[in-house]
């Protein structure tokens, strides 16, 4: 009888998400590219660097693969809103971002078979990784609906000053990204159960997000700005990241 074939693809799959939990639990540079296939039951300790090239190739594969769907459907979210005439709304494009990611942790307990999440932990862990963060986010087709939104949102807050709209960005992300992260932990662990309660955090997370975005500029702010700052929509060189590392 002939010995199955290997598959590249399941592999390449096996890597993908042994490295997400492994990141997730221990931080991006504290797991070496040698332990991922061993942890993924690879003989061969080149695998990650013949299937990815280098760690930073490795991070950006579970970005791609854990994205990549969870960005169609923020798009058809954002095309629905527009057939709604609410393209504009703050709130409703708060909840494009939050709901999707909530989504995935519920989805990771609705039953005993189903796997565990970690992409959010592996999210936190990556985000503040210098040259490891998606930093633009219109150069990746996995990122279109985040810069969609970035921009939208950016839009909304208009009246703004241009380095309070970037700030605010930062900690809108940074909000929603962590506090998730920490109840995927609690619902992993068994410190936190899925159901209403779950439904209760995220829809007290919107509120908090809106409330970031649109608070008021405080004078103490006013006086810390640059001369001269304008308000209006910024035109950035560059996107600006997801996770709040890049100057804007």
């Amino acid at each position: 009888m002939d010995e199955p074939r290997p598959n590249p693809a399941g592999t390449r799959i096996r890597l993908i998400e042994t490295a997400e939990r492994l990141f997730a639990e221990r931080g991006i540079h504290a797991v070496s590219l040698r332990e991922i296939a061993a942890a993924a039951g690879q003989r061969n300790t080149s695998a990650v660097a013949y299937h990815f090239g280098d760690k930073r190739g490795l991070v950006t594969a579970v970005y791609a693969y854990r994205l990549e769907p969870t960005n169609e459907g923020q798009l058809r979210r954002i095309a629905a809103l527009d057939e709604q005439g609410r393209g504009k709304e703050l709130r409703a494009l708060a909840e494009v971002f939050v709901h999707p990611m909530a989504e995935r942790i519920t989805r990771a307990t609705a039953g005993a078979d189903a796997p565990p999440s970690h992409f959010l932990r592996f999210v936190a862990q990556a985000l503040y990784v210098e040259g490891i963060a998606p930093y633009d986010l219109a150069a990746a087709p996995w990122t279109r609906a985040l810069h969609q939104l970035r921009l939208r949102i950016d839009a909304c807050l208009a009246e703004l000053p241009a380095p309070v709209r970037a700030d605010r960005w930062r900690v809108f992300i940074g909000l929603t990204l962590h506090t998730l992260a920490d109840h995927e932990r609690a619902l992993q662990s068994g410190a936190a159960t899925p159901g209403r309660r779950t439904d209760l955090l995220v829809a007290n997370l919107v509120d908090a997000a809106v409330a970031v975005l649109t608070a008021p500029v405080s004078p103490a702010t006013h006086a810390l700005l640059p001369p001269q700052t304008p308000t209006g929509l910024a035109h950035h060189s560059r996107p600006p990241d997801p996770g709040g590392t890049a100057d804007d």
